[in-house]
């Protein structure tokens, strides 16, 4: 891909990271001898998995962390612009866009995004999009789940997996099509394999067993002998199939851990209307909503849709009865036990992420590791404290432990922050076939879809 246009004149600087590796105490290396570069005016997407490292090469990049081993040439420190945007006003989204505004009028020269569309309305989104398409003299790295975000604006890929980082100058998109064509030949040549193998087995079965009826049924030498060396040569081909299989060149089963593999028997049934507003004003010092008519009854499938500052989280928390300012009106309030997943996490620092599920989960031992499993926490996730979790880990946690917990009602609100694809999907995935009632706010619209 070509890089950004600049003036001519431009002194063209350049990030270089050697060899770098980099783990924290009693966790799993989060890098492992990773090299890249970047020069003035590239726009490189970091992207990976929740608990990848995304956050940590962030810190390393601004000098916050030193690497254990390798180094790191910026010359832009310390003179970077970091950009991570969370506000916590009434609006997240309205606060975000005013720090986000008030960071790129200063036009820095190395630009750090974490999340810079975390609680941004697709308007907003383009519309940032839009600016840092102009900076052509800026270089940036930007950390992002907002694929359409990142297609938008970046010119290089950086793919953070199992300790190690692809380098790629293409846009992400088109990185992880890449890599999806490559699981999809792998899978169709396990499948191929497979398929061989079955069919050598068989064949070497029928033909043994074949040789075994013939000498046991006849008294015919010639026959006899015929038998014993259809017998022998059937041996030899399961010996060379027993060889190859142990030679390494056989293809292992792909895994992909986000495949959900729970059944929702332990959800609790529930019927007719769940909650009512009948002719409700919902207001603080002035009103939101006034002669609202609206009802959730079992089963329903709720998206709630609207620009940074439209009252979105406010109006959901009206039906869960959890609205800090005034509802007039007749209010049917919830029935039934609900999840209530909010943007920030809330849970004990002193659990840790399978303490936190035991103690909203209904399931069983075996079935609540496996269900974390399909979320993607390995084992080794599950004894972490929460404080340890990256926030993606977090989100992720708190829905699976909640909608392992059997409600049968689910609000929640802009699920999608900070989870990364894979995880997306799982939840997408997982809560298309929950039986319980859904409310979801989500700028995310294939989410919703």
């Amino acid at each position: 891909m070509d890089r950004p246009e600049r003036q001519r004149g431009d002194f063209c600087l350049r990030l270089i990271l050697s060899r770098v590796s980099f783990a924290y105490p009693e966790q799993p290396v989060l890098m492992n001898n990773i090299s890249a570069s970047i020069e003035t005016g590239d726009r490189v997407a970091l992207i990976g998995a929740n608990g990848s490292g995304k956050s940590t090469l962030l810190a390393l990049l601004l000098g916050q962390l030193q690497p254990m081993q390798g180094h790191i040439q910026n010359p832009w420190h310390p003179r970077a612009a970091v950009l991570n945007p969370a506000g916590k006003q009434a609006s997240w989204g309205q606060a975000a866009w005013q720090e986000i505004a008030a960071s790129l009028v200063q036009a820095p020269r190395f630009l750090v995004l974490d999340e810079p569309t975390r609680h941004l309305d697709e308007r907003h989104r383009q519309q940032l999009a839009t600016w840092l398409n102009r900076m052509k003299d800026t270089t940036m790295v930007v950390v992002s789940h907002d694929l359409e975000f990142l297609d938008a604006i970046a010119t290089h890929t950086w793919h953070l997996d199992s300790g190690q980082m692809t380098v790629a100058a293409v846009r992400p998109g088109e990185h992880l099509r890449h890599l999806e064509a490559e699981r999809e030949s792998y899978q169709r040549r396990y499948q191929q394999q497979q398929a061989m193998i079955e069919r050598l087995t068989r064949d070497i079965q029928d033909t043994k067993e074949q040789a075994r009826r013939t000498e046991q049924h006849t008294i015919d030498s010639g026959q006899r002998r015929y038998a014993k060396k259809v017998a022998k040569k059937a041996r030899a081909r399961e010996k060379r199939l027993d060889h190859w299989e142990s030679s390494g060149e056989k293809l292992e089963a792909p895994r992909d851990p986000h495949i959900l593999r729970h059944t929702w028997e332990h959800v609790a049934s529930a019927s007719g209307t769940l909650i009512r507003l009948e002719d409700s004003t919902i207001a603080y010092e002035s009103s939101l909503f006034e002669h609202l008519f609206l009802e959730v009854r079992a089963g329903d499938r709720i998206g709630i849709v609207g620009d940074n500052g439209a009252g979105k989280s406010s109006l959901m928390e009206a039906l869960l009865g959890r609205f800090p300012g005034r509802v007039v009106g007749h209010v049917r309030m919830p029935a039934v036990p609900y999840a209530y997943i909010q943007q920030v996490f809330e849970g004990d620092s002193h659990e840790t992420a399978w303490e936190y599920f035991q103690r909203l989960s209904s399931l069983a031992t075996g079935l609540g590791r496996a269900w974390l499993q399909s979320y993607g926490f390995a084992p080794g996730h599950l004894e972490r404290p929460l404080t340890v979790l990256s926030q993606g880990e977090q989100v992720k946690l708190q829905i699976a432990a909640w909608s392992a917990s059997g409600v049968p009602l689910m609000a929640l609100d802009e699920p999608e922050h900070h989870l990364d694809w894979p995880s997306l999907n799982a939840v997408s995935r997982g809560l298309a076939h929950y039986p319980g009632t859904l409310l979801v706010i989500s700028h995310q619209r294939r989410f919703l879809d």
